[in-house]
């Protein structure tokens, strides 16, 4: 595997085989065993400020070639997905990871927000309790990183399409490449993906980390809309977009354009399925 940083304009139209990852989802394509309704080949993410894309190449217990990608923006998200690395993966990895951006403390109104930086040491320990350096002393682990690419805290996400980061599996390029998405292409199910991804962790039984592919259930969805209510969600629908930018997102100045579309969009799913 190698990465490639681009600065090739956005691509427009999609590859075949494109399989967009949102927040809080991951993926794990198995090379010799590909979806045969829509073969994988090229696994993808955006928007991703605070945020860490991480993307996870080795095999399986059977010997079969996998790739996981996962875009995670909380604690407790990044550990569920190393659970699953551990879970998926035998011998020797290779791992890229991209996000945490700004570098530094975010500062909202008279608050300062450390997400980015929490993201950073939360991925960089994970990387280092699992870095394998022979030596006659030590047996290898169960599974081990033997190449790490990391591209963290570089700065502003908006510049040099920091905040996307995707695998062509047919070349097994990862890179920085940015596609051009609808809302539509990025959340299907019309507001409920931004729901879960603030309040998931905060419904009983807790979402903490879904393969991507899976959708939610009624149920899921029910709490979702439940605990959206609960905190005024619907608020958002009579805010400006400075001040929905200062409550919810961890990095105000740096978010993406296409931010506070998706959190109206949400509000109004909140709105329509409540009556």
């Amino acid at each position: 595997m190698k990465y490639f940083l681009t600065n090739n304009p956005p691509k427009d139209v999609l590859p075949n085989g494109f399989y967009y990852i949102s927040q809080d989802n991951y993926y794990i394509a198995n090379l010799n065993s590909p979806n045969p309704e829509n073969p994988e080949k090229y696994l993808y993410s955006d928007s991703a400020t605070s945020c860490i894309i991480i993307i996870v190449e080795g095999k399986d217990k059977a010997n079969n070639p996998i790739i996981a990608l996962a875009h995670l923006s909380r604690t407790e998200r990044f550990h569920r997905f190393f659970e699953i690395v551990g879970e998926n993966f035998i011998g020797a990895c290779n791992v890229f990871a991209q996000g945490a951006n700004p570098p530094q403390p975010a500062v909202k109104g008279d608050s300062t927000d450390y997400t980015s930086l929490q993201n950073t040491q939360t991925t960089v320990d994970w990387i280092n309790n699992n870095i394998y350096v022979p030596n006659q002393q030590k047996e290898p682990p169960a599974w081990y990183f033997e190449e790490c690419t990391l591209a963290l805290g570089q700065g502003n996400p908006q510049i040099d399409d920091r905040g996307c980061y995707g695998i062509d599996l047919t070349t097994m390029i990862v890179s920085n490449q940015r596609y051009e998405l609808t809302e539509e292409q990025r959340d299907p199910t019309g507001g409920v993906q931004v729901l879960f991804c603030v309040f998931g962790l905060q419904v009983n039984p807790p979402i903490v980390l879904p393969l991507s592919t899976d959708g939610f259930t009624d149920e899921q969805i029910d709490l979702l809309v439940q605990k959206a209510n609960s905190e005024s969600w619907t608020d958002i629908l009579y805010m400006t977009k400075d001040e929905v930018l200062n409550k919810y997102s961890s990095t105000p100045q740096y978010e993406v354009p296409w931010f506070f579309d998706s959190l109206r969009i949400s509000a109004q799913y909140v709105l329509a399925h409540s009556k």
